[in-house]
């Protein structure tokens, strides 16, 4: 009984990617042909020739893995051009093969050709040829006489070609990973407003309201868009726009859209087929709405993460359905944006999304692949598939060694130089960063000026594929100055791989990477370049001056991290830690340090702790000046003295928590992160108000004057300032505006001004048992911290800290700019811009509890009156927000912190290294990001960590040693090891007894982890980065064949079956194999494993089987399964001439 499917499936199972054969000719360039009485293809894909004797070696293509593969049933003479190239394959460059074979091989066919054409060209033209083009673009002919050899040399070749060549990016591959057996339920609901097709029978059912227009797809930037209106909405099939409708996720991956009238299902979109890099955020610049969700098929996304050379499949056709209704596809334009109410519902969406979606990796398989089990296999006693019936595991149920990337991308345009301006160049122009055909941010339009200025940022994440950046300079068509798709474009700059990889010193996914100088390129800042800005013609006009930094880290399974998570949740080190970052890490990027740490702190549940120590760092310099004046004040004779030396102290305490460090930074992202609902609730509809209403509130009698004169000449403020009005006619307007009415208008905007800050006082001051408990928890220890530091006798010190964060850090950032903090849909500009400085100003001042001078402001004195009248209310409100006192005010808000978050019900198993909700903090990417930080590589002696004798880094990078034996680290005894408790016998016992006791939460072994030590903590992170470097240089490598026979005899089998019953196809329009992931079309395409898939190409041989014992020279397990190509298999259409052409060859041998 026949146990493979076909000849192919039996060959590859065997031979595992080797091929030893006699009798070929080959051809660098199909017009010269070489005799070689033996090819030979190794287990390292290097192809070789050998003579008789198996001597002078020769090789002919050196990397196999990813090649290209083409067969032609018969090459002659006849059909060859003048410049000896295949009309069908274009051009092939000549001596694409070593200079040696060519040399030699040119001797061969000179020295034959002359006496022996005329007998060979009948047979040989009639001979099939295997055309191989390697990933490098080294190419070679191979004429095959035999009909076995043919069958065996294909298949081994198809192993190579399903093999993935040098380069981390080409190990990119996506896979499902959720739970597969969830409880049938829906894990998400929520009504939102939805872009996508309207479905012409449902048009009544839905409630379509006006929006912004969706981005337009562009496949090329310098095409202009057919199609577009004047709005910029695409006039296609596809109807399209903006409704509202219910959304729920269920627990099978699919989400529904359905109609909230009558509960009709409109469509679904199968999330499973998704990719994670296609559920993106929308920047708030192309909708003034951060709460946009992106899910579609980006195709040339998906088109960038083939290896061309073994697909030729066009980016259309690796689209599937996107939109399905009663399993039928739904026309749309490959995309779907939905607009959350709340930015916490999108962080809810994004999170559950994620988990059903196809995650993508960099990996590959090794010697620590391990079988996960499946439902045809027994696990107990597993039947090798080459002695069973059944189908062997799925690829996906073996393990692959991988990592995930994270490369975050920050983009800074700052201003654009143009060369040659056009005349009477007029308008509004703005820039536009695009990917994928999309754009996905946009800078405010400017004046079109030789020197248009943004100063505008925008950062996302990178998928693994993407190489290029295109940022375009476009001029508003229309009168509003709103960007549209059918804007006119002037210009596009291309951030090219060579800039972004100036930020990356390690193996990266960027490809032509070069080496970065500097050795903490992770933590580095991208240097300010100015990129050539080309026309439509690609002729420069001018230079963008940007800033561009790339961060790529590769992140371990969570599984690597749960020793140093162990670590880091014990506070022992923490202010250690502290110290070291302060000494270490550069100014630069301070802030982002203080975010990361921040980040880990608070996923790990710990972050009290964290502040804790921030707290009593940050008051060491405190407590130690209270202590010297509190020395003087007892010891000194004379008074005044003693206040000189107070007074050189005053500054401490007036300017504590005023600047930047650890703990500000720290404390103000994580009250603005947990308040964010609270400033949505207390501050959105009071921002709204002011923007309709409008209403004038300055009080400066100068600017009202300025504002009126400006008014009365139909112009803008701005406009007047800029104007080029002589001194006399200033004069003359002055003296047309009667100083009684400017004191009437001011009077009017105090008041409006006043009315303002009443409301928004009381807003805050009511709802101080709204704020969230986790805010009060830290403002309370903050304050009784400072309280013990301070004087006893000093009671302000302590309320201008918390004022420093609860309002400079809290209140009036969001009051100045409430777009920054998702509060409003727009930049506040001009009048309600003032408005809210004014508002701003006057809040500070009264939590300060300090009225206004007549030399500083003094046309805010008139608003003492409200400080006066409220000062009582501030000391209450500090009391109540720091638990000093007892709250009564009832809770009016309603804020999802009083509530417990929903949970989603996924797997811990599958979904620990999707990001955290609330608030979305990859977990694994901080914890990759503070091993950087504190490696000891980086740390090596001779650097400034060990430069201090105090530190006794030194030491501590002795501990660490190489095994070269086993090509790990072994890092030495922790030192809480050190004690004669754990006198133990090795290391590696040692590493995994303290394993075994963090794990343990018995109080016998509390004295354990509380003696955790910076120290231990950069000894994890090299152990963790020596992880990441091993494995970065293992998949960076090409794939072999031995990589899947290493560990389970099955994986090799279920690789076979994969590639044959899955991937490998043969295009009959072109007569080569390709390798895919998606089905191709079926009428062009037929599966290479498959009975008559070569049928259509009429092969001719010229040793059959019953003959072909005599011209191979493989074992004999090759020999036997030589036989399985019969000429039906193969397509054989037999010929008159049975003689051999090689017959001239080996008798003149």
């Amino acid at each position: 009984m026949n146990k493979h499917p076909s000849p192919f499936h039996k060959i590859i199972s065997r031979s595992k990617g080797t091929f030893t054969g006699r009798n070929f000719l080959v051809s660098a360039d199909s017009v010269s042909w070489t005799h070689v009485h033996t090819l030979k293809l190794t287990s390292e894909g290097q192809l070789y020739s050998y003579d008789e004797d198996d001597t002078n070696q020769i090789l002919l293509l050196q990397s196999l893995q990813a090649c290209y593969i083409q067969i032609y049933p018969n090459i002659s003479t006849s059909t060859l051009n003048s410049s000896g190239s295949n009309p069908s394959l274009g051009t092939v460059p000549e001596n694409s093969v070593k200079k040696g074979f060519i040399r030699k091989a040119a001797e061969a066919a000179t020295a034959t050709a002359t006496t022996h054409t005329s007998d060979l060209a009948v047979d040989e033209s009639q001979l099939p040829v295997i055309f191989v083009k390697t990933y490098d673009n080294d190419k070679l002919y191979i004429k095959i006489p035999s009909q076995s050899n043919f069958g065996c040399l294909l298949a081994s070749l198809v192993v190579w070609q399903n093999l993935r060549p040098s380069g981390l990016a080409k190990k990119w591959y996506c896979q499902n990973k959720h739970r597969r057996n969830l409880p049938s339920s829906e894990l998400l609901v929520c009504r939102f407003k939805i872009y996508g097709p309207i479905p012409p029978k449902y048009h009544r059912n839905l409630n379509i309201v006006p929006g912004y227009p969706a981005p337009v797809y562009q496949a090329r930037i310098e095409d202009d868009i057919s199609g577009v209106n004047g709005s910029g909405t695409m006039t296609s099939d596809v109807n399209e726009g903006w409704f509202y409708t219910m959304g729920a996720l269920n627990s099978s991956g699919v989400l529904n859209f359905i109609s909230e009238l009558d509960g009709t299902l409109l469509y679904s979109i199968d999330v499973r087929q998704i990719m994670s890099s296609e559920i993106r955020e929308v920047h708030n610049s192309i909708f003034n709405n951060s709460n946009v969700l992106f899910i579609g098929q980006l195709k040339e996304l998906r088109h960038n993460n083939v290896i061309k050379t073994i697909s030729n499949l066009s980016a259309d056709q690796y689209s599937q359905p996107f939109l399905t209704r009663d399993g039928k596809p739904v026309p749309s334009n490959q995309r779907i944006l939905i607009e959350f109410p709340l930015h916490i519902d999108l962080e809810d969406w994004f999170v559950g999304l994620n988990y059903f979606c196809k995650r993508e990796y960099i990996g590959s398989f090794n010697d620590k692949t391990k079988h996960l089990g499946g439902d045809v296999f027994n696990p107990v006693a597993p039947v090798k598939s080459s002695n069973s019936l059944v189908e062997p595991p799925k690829m996906s149920e073996f393990t692959k060694s991988s990592f995930r990337v994270s490369k975050k991308i920050s983009i800074d345009i700052i201003e654009a130089k143009f060369d040659n301006m056009p005349y009477r160049a007029s308008g509004k122009i703005y820039a536009e960063t695009r990917m994928w055909g999309y754009p996905w941010s946009r800078t405010a339009p400017v004046n079109f000026t030789a020197n248009p200025f943004w100063k505008e940022h925008f950062s996302t994440d990178l998928p693994i594929s993407t190489q290029m950046i295109h940022i375009l300079i476009k001029r508003c068509n229309n009168r509003s100055n709103i960007p549209s798709s059918s804007d006119k474009l002037i210009g596009t700059v291309y951030v090219t791989p060579d800039i972004l990889t100036n930020q990356i010193n390690s193996s990266s996914t960027i490809i032509n990477m070069g080496e970065a100088a500097n050795g903490n390129s992770h933590l580095a800042t991208g240097d300010i370049v100015r990129l050539t800005i080309h026309d439509s013609n690609n002729i420069p006009i001018g230079k963008l001056v940007v800033d561009v930094n790339l961060r790529e880290f590769h992140i371990l399974s969570p599984a690597h991290f749960k020793p140093l998570e162990r670590m880091l949740a014990n506070p022992t080190p923490m202010k250690d830690l502290i110290q070291f970052c302060n000494k270490h890490v550069p100014s630069s990027d301070f802030e982002n340090v203080s975010l990361i740490l921040l980040d880990i702190f608070q996923s790990l549940g710990v972050e009290d702790a964290w502040f804790k120590n921030l707290i009593e760092t940050e008051l060491v310099h405190v407590d130690m000046t209270t202590r010297k004046n509190y020395h003087k004040r007892n010891s000194d004779q004379n008074p005044k003295k003693h206040e000189r030396g107070l007074s050189s102290s005053t500054n401490v305490f007036n300017t504590l928590f005023r600047g930047s460090s650890i703990f500000s930074k720290s404390l103000e992202k994580y009250n603005l992160r947990i308040g964010q609902e609270y400033l949505e609730k207390v501050f959105g509809d009071f921002f709204v108000k002011i923007s309709r209403e409008n209403k004038n509130c300055e009080v400066d009698p100068r600017y009202v004057r300025l504002q009126e004169r400006a008014r009365r000449k139909g112009r803008t403020v701005e406009q007047q300032q800029e104007s080029s009005s002589d001194d006399d006619e200033d004069e003359e307007d002055e003296e047309e505006i009667d100083d009684d009415y400017i004191d009437q208008l001011v009077n009017q905007n105090f008041n409006n001004l006043m009315s303002y800050v009443e409301e928004i006082w009381y807003k805050i001051y009511i709802t101080s048992n709204d704020i969230p408990k986790q805010i009060k928890l830290q403002l309370k220890n903050f304050r009784t911290k400072v309280e013990l530091a301070c004087d006893p006798s000093d009671h302000t010190t302590s309320l201008n800290c918390i004022s420093a964060f609860i309002f400079l850090r809290f209140f009036c950032p969001a009051i100045l700019n409430p777009k920054l903090f998702h509060l409003t849909k727009n930049h506040q500009t001009g009048t309600a811009q003032r408005t809210l400085t004014l508002i701003a100003k006057i809040l500070l001042n009264l939590a300060n509890r300090q009225e206004f001078t007549p030399l500083k402001e003094p046309h805010l004195v008139k608003m003492n009156s409200f400080i006066t009248s409220h000062t009582d209310e501030i000391y209450d409100y500090f009391d109540k927000i720091t638990d000093r006192k007892n709250d009564f005010n009832e809770r009016i808000l309603n804020l999802s912190h009083d509530v417990k978050r929903f949970d989603l019900g996924l797997d811990d198993s599958t979904s620990s290294e999707l990001p955290t909700t609330p608030y979305l903090i990859d977990k694994y990417l901080r914890l990759t990001e503070i091993i950087h930080i504190l490696d000891y590589s980086k740390n090596s002696p001779g650097t400034t960590l060990t430069s201090s004798p105090a530190n006794g880094h030194v030491e501590m990078f002795r501990d660490i040693k190489v095994d070269h034996e086993r090509n790990v680290y072994q890092i030495g005894s922790l030192e809480f090891e050190k004690s004669d408790f754990l006198d133990l016998a090795g290391d590696n016992e040692t590493e995994g007894f303290i394993k075994s006791l963090c794990q343990n939460n018995e109080e016998i072994f509390s004295f354990i982890s509380s003696n955790i030590t910076l120290q231990d903590l950069q000894k994890q992170s090299t152990k963790l980065m020596a992880k990441i470097h091993t494995l970065e240089r293992y998949l960076d490598c090409s794939e072999y064949p031995i990589n899947f026979q290493s560990v389970d005899p099955l994986l090799w089998d279920s690789f076979t079956y994969d590639i044959l019953n899955n991937r490998v196809y043969l295009d009959t329009t072109r007569n080569c194999i390709i390798s895919v992931d998606v089905p191709p079309p079926p009428s062009q395409y037929k599966r290479l494993a498959e009975s008559n898939a070569l049928a259509s190409l009429k092969l001719r041989f010229t040793t059959t089987s019953s003959n072909f014992r005599n011209s191979m020279v493989d074992s004999d397990s090759v020999s036997r399964i030589s036989l399985s190509f019969s000429s039906h298999s193969l397509g054989i259409g037999r010929g008159s001439n049975t003689k051999n052409p090689f017959k001239k060859w080996l008798r003149r041998n």
